[in-house]
Order: C-alpha cells, then sequence, then structure tokens
C-alpha cells in the first residue's frame, strides 16, 4: 500500500508491505465500481480527511475507469494478435509437416538422410514411451 494521510505514512511513499509484495495484486470484480461509489459517497456527504486523500480517491476513480477501458483495448488487440498468430503459425507448420513426409518418403532407403532428418522429429512430451516388447 502506497503511504497517504489515512496510513499516517507520506504520500507516495510505500510502505513495507507494498515493496516485500511485488506481485500483481487483483482485486474483487466489483473494485471498479465500489471505488467510484465510495469517492462519490464521501463527495456526497462532504467528509473530510487530513491530507489529499479524497481529491486523491476521486483521481484514483477516475484513473481506474480511463485505465481499465486501455486494459481491455489492449487485451483484446492482443487476442485478436494470437489467434491471427496461431492461424499462421498452423499453416506454416502444415507447410512443414508436408514437405518433411516428402522429403522422407523420397529418401525412405537412403539411411544417411533419414539419419540427417531424425532431428526434426518432434520433441519428447516428457513422458515415458510404452516398454517395447522385445523381439525373439
Amino acid at each position: 500500500m502506497v503511504g497517504d494521510a489515512l496510513s499516517g505514512q507520506p504520500p507516495g511513499e510505500p510502505t513495507e508491505e507494498f515493496v516485500m509484495d511485488t506481485r500483481t495484486y487483483h482485486p474483487s470484480r466489483e473494485f471498479e465500481k465500489q471505488l467510484g461509489d465510495l469517492a462519490k459517497l464521501v463527495q456526497d456527504k462532504g467528509w473530510e480527511f487530513l491530507g489529499d486523500a479524497i481529491a486523491q480517491l476521486i483521481a484514483d476513480a477516475d484513473a481506474q475507469r480511463v485505465e481499465r477501458v486501455e486494459h481491455e483495448a489492449a487485451r483484446i488487440a492482443f487476442v485478436a494478435q494470437h489467434e491471427t498468430f496461431g492461424l499462421a503459425q498452423l499453416a506454416r507448420y502444415k507447410r512443414f509437416v508436408s514437405l518433411l513426409r516428402a522429403i522422407r518418403a523420397m529418401f525412405r532407403g537412403d539411411k544417411v538422410v533419414t539419419a540427417e532428418l531424425d532431428r526434426f522429429n518432434r520433441a519428447n512430451s516428457g513422458r515415458p514411451r510404452k516398454a517395447q516388447p522385445e523381439a525373439a
């Protein structure tokens, strides 16, 4: 939490709790509405506190609304770009696999070429393979 008139610390100075925790905080889905509602309530009631806590609360509510819109636009753009990239990558992969299969088929009997093509096998998924029964 950043220090302010309510926390007893000078405005803008982070508390130890804030400095120690570097994870992004994700409040409840209702936070934006609650922030705006509290700012409006304090303003409507004419409550006063030491320092600029009320002005900061109102500024925070305004900033939250603006930044939420920007964040949502960035998220939508990312999702669209991610989808476009995924589809293009799939098309590239299909062409890669088709050509690789054609080359393997052409050089099926050439052990040197098939050994070179082994590096294009898919990576192991990490699961151990089932034991192959030994031929008698």
